[in-house]
């Protein structure tokens, strides 16, 4: 089976942004995901237009999908749109998502934004993550916004997600087996290890941020991407797809 990550769309009620979309989504029709993610910064600005064009544009590719908030998602605005669809009362701070894929593996979304911050922080979603991690379900693909782990690229890590060891310690005491963990908000795709599984990072919609690392980059920028995580024997393969 397919999961097919999209991260970092920053609509922002201007074409160019949603132009991009539509050219990964073209790309990915013929695949026919059996499951989409996002994994946050779905809108910048114009955040209640850009929420509709953006769910709409999803509806049409006929794969269930799932989302976490970004650092500049707006969240009244999110639950406004999506809040029926993945049952968000409207005192709920975290926007957390769950659903099955098939009967083999389930996807789990963490909402580790924090109000006003560039930054994340899982701690006030664990107790929730613990919980989803001991029904007794398939293996779990656990995606957010924010990454877990240091990437290395000059000036990203200041922003990353913190109390990572405190997640590791949940996925490693949970009941139920975690595949992977995968995450956006850096505008490129990387590889890694997290909590002792495989660790991804997606692409972005949006401009992608140059690969800065000891002080040297390149002069180009990439073009928009996705990542397609293959599911299959019980083995996670991820692959990456720029969509020139």
């Amino acid at each position: 089976m397919i999961v097919a990550q999209l991260s970092d769309i920053h609509a922002d009620g201007s074409s160019d942004r949603l132009d991009r979309l539509d050219r990964v989504l073209r790309w990915l029709r013929p695949m026919r995901p059996e499951a989409i993610i996002v994994s946050g910064d779905l809108a910048e600005y114009d955040h209640r237009s850009s929420y509709q064009a953006v769910h709409e544009r999803l509806e049409a590719t006929g794969s269930p999908f799932y989302f976490v908030p970004g650092n500049v998602d707006e969240h009244d605005d999110m639950r406004r749109e999506f809040g029926d669809r993945f049952n968000w009362p409207g005192d709920q701070r975290a926007l957390n998502c769950s659903g099955r894929v098939g009967d083999r593996l389930r996807v789990v979304g963490l909402d580790v934004t924090v109000a006003g911050g560039h930054h994340g922080d899982v701690e006030p979603v664990l107790g929730w993550l613990a919980t989803e991690l001991n029904t007794g379900g398939p293996p779990a693909l656990i995606f957010q916004h924010q990454h877990p782990f240091r990437c290395g690229i000059d000036g990203k890590d200041a922003n990353m997600c913190r109390g990572g060891e405190a997640l590791t310690r949940v996925i490693d005491e949970a009941h139920d087996p975690v595949v992977a963990l995968t995450c956006g908000h850096v505008h490129r795709p990387m590889f890694t290890r997290f909590a002792g599984r495989p660790a991804t990072m997606c692409p972005s919609v949006t401009r992608a941020n140059r690969l800065r690392l000891d002080g040297k980059d390149p002069e180009i920028s990439d073009p928009p991407g996705l990542l397609l995580h293959h599911f299959v024997d019980d083995r996670l393969v991820s692959h990456v797809v720029m969509v020139d």
